[in-house]
């Protein structure tokens, strides 16, 4: 059994480092190749662009989703203004006439719900956790698949911006109304900015504000498409 399970855990590892260095490359194929005039030109937010999002609510050990669809009805408004505002960029559902949140079916491993922030997060992604979030994908690469969990160690959001397609929340994160924009723009590329006017302040307290060189690196993302 002890060798099974060390087994398994080999396994989770490896398919977790798998899972980076695709990521990591797809990235640097969008922001070099394919995004390149977003890259050098995204100050200018033209043309407008589109990032799709598909939001998982995940049921306790009771099978109750964790939070409503609705609790999350502020949190996207906020991301709708505030991406056109700041990147002239729309937020889509992942299909048409799609809800952008719906309970996922299936009730999680225990230590999915409970799940971890910052570097907890990174090594997670190497274990149980990384392997459910990447099996429950939305889609490949777009659109942003956002799990609302029970409870997240140390923040009320997380992502590990390139390297994975998710991020998470938890029950507070997901009913403010700023948290969902903040983590979604980690997502994309962008990481915590020290004034606290601007969308990557690391609380709740932030503000909506970017700078020139944030739309740059915002909508060369692999997650933000003209289609």
């Amino acid at each position: 059994m002890e060798k099974s399970n060390k087994t398994v855990k080999i396994w989770y590892t490896i398919r977790g480092i798998a899972r980076a260095i695709v990521r990591t490359l797809v990235e640097l194929i969008h922001r070099l190749v394919i995004n390149i005039f977003d890259m050098l030109f995204g100050f200018l937010n033209w043309p407008e662009k589109n990032v799709r999002i598909k939001i998982f609510i995940l049921k306790d050990i009771q099978g109750n989703p964790v939070v409503s669809p609705t609790d999350l009805d502020a949190a996207i408004d906020h991301v709708k203004r505030s991406f056109k505002k700041n990147f002239n960029v729309r937020l889509s559902p992942r299909h048409i006439k799609e809800p952008f949140a719906e309970s996922l079916q299936m009730i999680p491993p225990q230590i999915v719900l409970y799940t971890k922030g910052g570097i907890g997060a990174l090594a997670e992604e190497f274990k149980v956790a990384g392997s459910f979030f990447a099996s429950n994908l939305g889609g490949l690469f777009h659109p942003v698949t956002v799990f609302v969990v029970l409870d997240i160690d140390g923040a009320a959001g997380c992502s590990l911006g390139p390297l994975t397609d998710y991020v998470t929340l938890d029950p507070d994160g997901a009913r403010n109304a700023s948290t969902l924009a903040h983590e979604l723009a980690h997502a994309c590329g962008l990481w915590h900015h020290g004034a606290r006017a601007n969308l990557m302040w690391p609380n709740f307290s932030r503000g909506d504000e970017i700078k020139w060189w944030q739309k740059n690196l915002f909508r060369s993302s692999r997650h933000v498409t003209y289609w």
